[in-house]
């Protein structure tokens, strides 16, 4: 918690001070050319290297530009940035989350991209909606990121996996549907094996997933009608979380398993790659984990523990006791790629990108007949073992995509894995096909970039997650909510709810 409180100094005085460099604006308007530069791309943390992968030779070979590809670490990843972009990194273009962008933004380090876009990037323009650009905009329409949309609109990002042939020998016979029946589960679990196992284990937090890094389990949030930070009530009215009618059961509910030793005693510091390793290693039964996760965890489960796919079930969106489940979609921006001020190659950049998609089946899902098929009904079906081979981490590449297409080929990406399409199926399609009323929208999902949110919202978000983790260890109880919400209010937090009010009753009044 210290470490994410030292990320929110930082974003006040060491980038500030570093902010000089960038402010230089490089002349990066000329185009140079395939193979007259090579262009430095910083991306989120990934189990691979990005310069070996067959990726960065396929690239080359389509695009014909030489990159060099870096990646930002697994852990204090926000920190990393702040002191890379302070300390005026040479990068000539950065993968960031929607946080991160919003922090670039606030204090003026990205290049407005809109010129650039009108010359190099006409196919990026065009293969994007209107609501997507806007989140990629300042309130003028000044544009300073490239936008990657979610290709899925509906998706239980963030799930739990968990070890059936434990629970079957404990006598579970079903897969628990609401957060009761969740709790009954870890209980008996408990009583079983005691402290054999750790029961649960979370929070798993992905540097890769923009859209619910919190350190409360989507699919628990969810029972209690929590759905993002910031929500919007039937009137209109904009509300935080620590304010939503059943935040304090929330709270309480992870508060009181962790005082009967059904969670992970390090939950408050665990990481997600410790998450990882405790399932993949035997060491717990049921864990937070999302889709990306089970692709590296669940392959050496098999091998280390001698276990089959069969031997793993999985738990989607919990129901409430009075039957509430919200889960947002997934139908928003994802990261962008942003481009520094302080960039020498931003015209190539953008021509870079804009030649990747030019050519996008190709790069993210091979050659037909080759990495895949099209089926009877149009769709994409990969071919195996090559598609996970040559095409399977494809995904870090993308900077762009032609929102349409990329939706009817990107469901191809998840069957590159038998451990993702399993998880997959049996929580995100069974959701979308048995109940689709519980996925709600995010009514902030394509806002532009505004002056306080940018400033003051990734503090808060920190706050929060401090404060929740603290209840959870009992450091803290809700008493404290409070002091926190004088806090809240201190850093910015009234700021910025007046800014999402205005925007939301302009924008919605106005559709």
């Amino acid at each position: 918690m210290r470490k994410r409180q030292a990320a929110t100094g930082l974003l006040c005085g060491v980038l500030a001070a570093g902010m000089l460099a960038c402010n230089a604006q490089a002349d990066g308007s000329e185009l140079k050319g395939p193979g007259n530069v090579t262009i430095k791309r910083l991306g989120y943390n990934v189990a691979f290297d990005p310069n070996a992968d067959i990726m960065a030779d396929v690239i080359k070979d389509t695009t014909g530009y030489d990159a060099e590809y870096y990646v930002l670490p697994a852990e204090n990843t926000d920190e990393k940035l702040v002191m890379e972009v302070a300390g005026g990194a040479d990068y000539d273009c950065i993968q960031v989350s929607p946080n991160q962008f919003q922090i670039l933004m606030s204090q003026g380090a990205l290049l407005g991209l809109n010129d650039l876009l009108d010359t190099y990037g006409q196919d990026i323009k065009k293969g994007m909606s209107e609501d997507t650009w806007r989140a990629a905009s300042d309130s003028d329409g000044t544009i300073y990121g490239i936008p990657y949309k979610y290709p899925y609109d509906q998706e239980v990002q963030g799930f739990m996996a968990c070890r059936w042939d434990l629970m079957q020998a404990a006598g579970i016979t079903e897969i628990p549907k609401t957060i009761d029946e969740f709790y009954d589960c870890l209980v008996k679990l408990k009583d079983y094996y005691g402290d054999q196992y750790i029961i649960f284990s979370g929070p798993y937090i992905s540097g890769s997933e923009g859209n619910g890094n919190w350190v409360i389990p989507e699919s628990i949030a969810c029972a209690f009608g929590i759905y993002s930070d910031w929500m919007v009530d039937e009137d209109g009215k904009v509300y935080y979380m620590t304010e939503a009618d059943r935040f304090q059961d929330m709270v309480e509910f992870l508060s009181k398993c962790n005082e009967e030793g059904l969670i992970d005693p390090d939950w408050v510091v665990n990481s997600a790659s410790t998450v990882c390793e405790k399932f993949s290693g035997g060491k717990s039964i049921i864990t937070s984990i999302n889709r990306n996760g089970l692709g590296t965890t669940v392959p050496a489960m098999l091998e280390t523990l001698g276990i089959s796919l069969d031997d793993l079930n999985y738990i989607g969106a919990l129901k409430g006791s009075d039957g509430t489940c919200k889960f947002m979609r997934t139908e928003a921006v994802n990261q962008y790629t942003v481009i520094l001020k302080s960039s020498e190659n931003a015209a190539d950049v953008v021509n870079w990108i804009n030649l990747k998609e030019q050519n996008q089946l190709f790069i993210n899902i091979g050659e037909e007949g080759v990495h895949f098929n099209y089926a009877e009904d149009g769709s994409i079906q990969p071919i195996n073992p090559i598609f996970a081979e040559e095409r399977g981490n494809s995904y870090w590449y993308i900077d762009s995509t032609n929102e349409e297409e990329f939706k009817q080929e990107w469901p191809s990406r998840v069957r590159k894995s038998e451990a993702q399409w399993a998880g997959f199926e049996a929580v995100t399609i069974k959701a979308n096909e048995e109940t689709p009323e519980i996925f709600v929208d995010n009514p902030f999902a394509f806002k532009p970039a505004t002056e306080k949110y940018s400033k003051y919202n990734t503090a808060l978000s920190n706050s929060l997650n401090d404060f929740i983790m603290q209840i959870i260890s009992g450091t803290k109880s809700y008493d404290d909510l409070e002091t926190f919400q004088s806090d809240f209010e201190a850093k910015g937090g009234e700021e910025v709810r007046t800014e999402l009010q205005d925007w939301y009753q302009s924008f919605y009044s106005n559709k």
